[in-house]
């Protein structure tokens, strides 16, 4: 374990007189070396020696020039430089982590521009940002972020050495791809880690202990190790009142489990109708159909995969036509023919609004026979 003096003894460091031991201090304290995008370069002017520390992707190239230009030139007591700057591009909000107050800027495909948007948020000198390539032909670039003081030494050394580890052409899929190499657990659905694309909800997980990995070419960051209860937070909740973010957080786990459950729970009342209370036995068919439930909810869970698929690559001025057309066509004339019945119907838009409702994409998914293997 580190000693929690170290952190004491840097707030009480004062610059010394001398460039070599400000050197010193300042790269201990800043991780120079540890951190890829933390610089420092020597510099000369008139005989006397002296220094720069930068973030890369704070600084740009052209004022870096123009402050080596303003060295040459500088009068005694002037040395007062302001050369921070961000990215150029303005990064534009997720569309999966909207939210009505915060912040609106997010990751972008720029590893240098990703990491800059978490220190701008996290100036701590002991964040630490370890440069590492992956891909023989790809040579793809990956950063592990996190706390030096605040971070487990076991869990950074773990995942620094699986990821060295890891022999491939290439990552042609980024984070997903590094996360396949990571845990090796590809028949589990469930998610091991958590993604996002806000800085500040990667700010906060770094604060809380978590491991972060940037992938070059990605606009989301890997958090890890994350549980299910990650999955169900929202920056938007931390802007209520305590109470008001606590009951939408319940809400939305409660649709993460209705859109796992609630087909499968139908399903099993459907097969065993005697184990239903009567006065709940609205919810069931009054006649058994010619085709059975099992299939029926299969076909449906489907056709709802379906549309969401056909939605994704629908312009947007036809979207509304789309869903119009899912509607009223198909889901009319299924129920009219005998194909499905309302209450199938209504139990698969319960379990689809549950879906869209989870946060993580890789937890967006129900299929009838993980919840009927649950029950079983």
């Amino acid at each position: 374990m580190r000693n929690p003096n170290v952190r004491e003894a840097q707030k009480k460091q004062v610059l010394s007189t001398k460039l070599t031991e400000n050197v010193s201090f300042l790269t201990e304290a800043l991780g120079v070396g540890k951190s890829f995008d933390v610089i420092y370069r020597p510099l000369e002017f008139w005989g006397r020696a002296c220094g720069l520390f930068f973030v890369d992707g704070f600084a740009k190239d052209d004022v870096m020039n123009l402050i080596t230009i303003n060295l040459s030139r500088i009068e005694r007591g002037e040395l007062s430089i302001d050369a921070r700057t961000y990215p150029a591009r303005s990064p534009d909000e997720p569309d999966i982590e909207r939210v009505v107050r915060g912040a609106r800027d997010g990751f972008t495909e720029t590893l240098v521009f990703n990491t800059a948007l978490t220190r701008r948020r996290l100036r701590d000198p002991s964040l630490r940002m370890e440069y590492i390539q992956i891909g023989v032909r790809s040579q793809t670039d990956v950063a592990i972020s996190y706390l030096e003081d605040v971070a487990d030494d076991k869990l950074v050394d773990e995942i620094r050495q699986r990821i060295k580890s890891i022999d491939v052409d290439g990552l042609p899929m980024a984070d997903k791809t590094l996360e396949e190499f990571l845990f090796k657990k590809n028949w589990n659905p469930f998610p091991f880690v958590r993604y996002t694309e806000r800085p500040d909800v990667a700010a906060v997980h770094l604060i809380e202990g978590h491991v972060l990995i940037y992938t070059d070419t990605s606009p989301s960051v890997m958090i890890t190790p994350t549980t299910l209860f990650h999955h169900i937070q929202h920056a938007e909740e931390y802007r209520q009142k305590p109470a008001v973010g606590a009951y939408l957080r319940w809400v939305r786990f409660a649709l993460m489990l209705a859109s796992i459950f609630f087909v499968p729970l139908f399903l099993l009342m459907s097969l065993e109708p005697e184990w239903l209370p009567k006065r709940l036995a609205f919810l069931l068919p009054e006649k058994a159909g010619n085709i059975p439930m099992f299939v029926q909810l299969l076909l449906a869970e489907i056709g709802i995969d379906a549309l969401r698929m056909a939605a994704i690559h629908t312009p947007s001025s036809l979207a509304t036509a789309l869903g119009l057309v899912a509607a009223l066509m198909i889901g009319d004339i299924a129920v009219e023919v005998g194909l499905l019945y309302n209450q199938a119907l209504l139990f698969l838009s319960i379990s689809a609004i549950g879906t869209f409702a989870t946060l993580a994409t890789n937890l967006a998914w129900r299929p009838v026979w993980c919840g009927s293997l649950c029950l079983s």
